[in-house]
């Protein structure tokens, strides 16, 4: 389910990029043929177009087709938080207490549409990377369009190869239904496919008044690069990729300074801040409410004043208590209670997320102007921590550094950190825990950092009614895909053959 706002529908330009199903897309008009792409003005649109999917996506039916939302609109950042130790399911909604209790399937709504956007937005990525090298106008401009659409699309078979496994790779438009069947690709060829792209967009990302307020900064690929290079390493066993993941967080760490205040991260005021490497550009009052992110609607729970809070995602016990009472983030992120203006309180019966409601900016709460932050300058000295810790096999002064500068936030103590190598990388985990509570990053970590018997018994301990599985460190792939191809799409061991 991925509308819940009661808002008016604006179709956003370009929206022939999409498609029913990825495997079907069939031209939709004229705008896919040879004879539109001739103008710097038709380059600049169908880049723009990306950036629809991952916001609000593609939803011919309105407000109120199941499709409504793009990439990062609330099914990302639930999902990896749902399917792991962080939070639990508050409606009755098999689709998501499902996932809560970790008894998901291949037919899972969520799931499926998240393909489906990863997809759809590779598509528009996909148009602009074929179509506009042949149109005539400013090279640096041109360089720059088709670097931004190679970071999307390295973005998104990132997050599809880290939560399916081998996917469907295309790295082509496809304007026929009569291209053949395709069936999925080894992950290691697609990451190639990811290193090209990102690389690419490092180089090309050169002009600067397409910077910011949502759109990618050369540094934007870097920590990207970071990312990816960490999780190459950690599968692969890799020390020269787990040093190409330090090279690249050391690269942005200068440019991009983290906050003083964890607080500040998330004040309307401070949107596009300098510890944001790269946010998805929400934003309700510029658009009528049609494009405001749903952290308020899913994470706030009901309380006088607020509209539309639904409180659908609670945070687990196990979370809540995880935090040292002393820790600066803990009042900002999660709450067991409010107090009104007239003093009285009210009490909750679970803890609930409330880092992305800025009262005093939207008092209302509702649709909100809240980004996305998909990448933070706290990452990367959580990245650059993990990396000297795993080159080393035990935390190295860097390492210890690193950590603490993200500590040293938190108003947490550092002079007592575990010197050996397993004991630090638990500590390395819980700080990403902490520290992108509902960012979407739990799950990516702990099946990043964990084998899957010990990702199961993390989320046994947190979620004792909960039916883990050592195949739960990959997602389904949806059935509708393994139809579409008529069986040639396998699905992921585990789940119903």
């Amino acid at each position: 389910m991925k509308k819940y706002t009661l808002a008016v529908l604006f179709c956003g330009t370009f929206t022939f990029c999409s498609c029913s199903g990825f495997l079907d897309e069939v031209p939709k008009g004229q705008i896919t043929t040879e004879s539109y792409y001739r103008t710097e003005q038709h380059a600049i649109s169908a880049t723009n177009a990306i950036y629809n999917y991952l916001i609000m996506g593609y939803s011919p039916g309105g407000l109120w087709d199941k499709n409504y939302g793009g990439v990062f609109y609330n099914d990302y950042w639930v999902l990896q938080d749902l399917f792991s130790d962080n939070a639990n399911s508050q409606q009755a909604n098999i689709q998501y207490t499902s996932v809560d209790n970790m008894q998901i399937d291949q037919y899972n709504e969520p799931v499926e549409l998240l393909w489906r956007d990863f997809y759809q937005t590779i598509k528009c990525c996909n148009v602009v990377i074929d179509k506009v090298p042949a149109i005539d106008m400013d090279d640096i401009l041109k360089k720059h369009l088709i670097a931004e659409a190679k970071f999307f699309r390295g973005m998104m078979y990132f997050d599809l190869i880290r939560m399916f496994g081998d996917v469907p790779l295309r790295e082509h438009n496809l304007e026929s239904a009569d291209e053949g069947t395709m069936v999925r690709v080894s992950k290691d060829e697609i990451y190639k496919l990811i290193f090209e792209d990102l690389i690419t967009a490092e180089t090309d990302l050169k002009y600067s008044p397409r910077y910011g307020g949502g759109r990618p900064y050369p540094e934007s690929a870097s920590a990207l690069l970071a990312r990816v290079y960490l999780t190459y390493a950690a599968e692969h066993n890799d020390t020269e990729y787990y040093e190409l993941a330090v090279k690249k967080a050391d690269a942005v760490i200068p440019k991009f300074p983290m906050l003083e205040n964890y607080a500040d991260l998330f004040k309307i005021s401070n949107r596009f801040n300098s510890e944001i490497i790269w946010g998805a550009n929400f934003s309700a009052s510029l658009s009528d409410g049609w494009a405001g992110a749903q952290f308020l609607v899913r994470l706030l729970p009901n309380m006088d004043g607020v509209d539309n809070a639904q409180g659908w995602e609670s945070a687990t016990e196990n979370l809540y208590s995880s935090f040292n009472a002393n820790d600066a983030r803990l009042p900002v992120v999660l709450k067991r209670s409010v107090t009104y203006q007239d003093g009285t309180i009210k009490q909750f019966a679970e803890p609930y997320v409330f880092k992305y409601w800025d009262q005093e900016a939207e008092p209302k709460g509702n649709s909100t102007d809240a980004i996305f932050p998909a990448i933070r300058t706290a990452e990367m000295y959580l990245i650059k921590a993990e990396a000297l810790n795993a080159i080393n096999q035990g935390p190295t002064p860097d390492a210890v550094k690193a950590i603490k500068k993200v500590r040293d936030r938190a108003g947490l103590a550092s002079d007592n950190l575990p010197t050996d190598y397993e004991g630090f990388k638990k500590i390395v985990l819980e700080e990403y825990r902490h520290e992108f509570v509902m960012e979407g990053h739990r799950w990516f970590d702990l099946t990043r950092m964990c084998t899957p018997q010990e990702f199961v018994d993390i989320i046994k301990a947190a979620k004792p009614d909960a039916t883990p599985q050592l195949y739960h460190v990959k997602f389904p792939i949806p059935q509708r895909e393994r139809d579409l191809s008529q069986g040639q799409i396998t699905q992921n061991e585990g789940y119903n053959q």
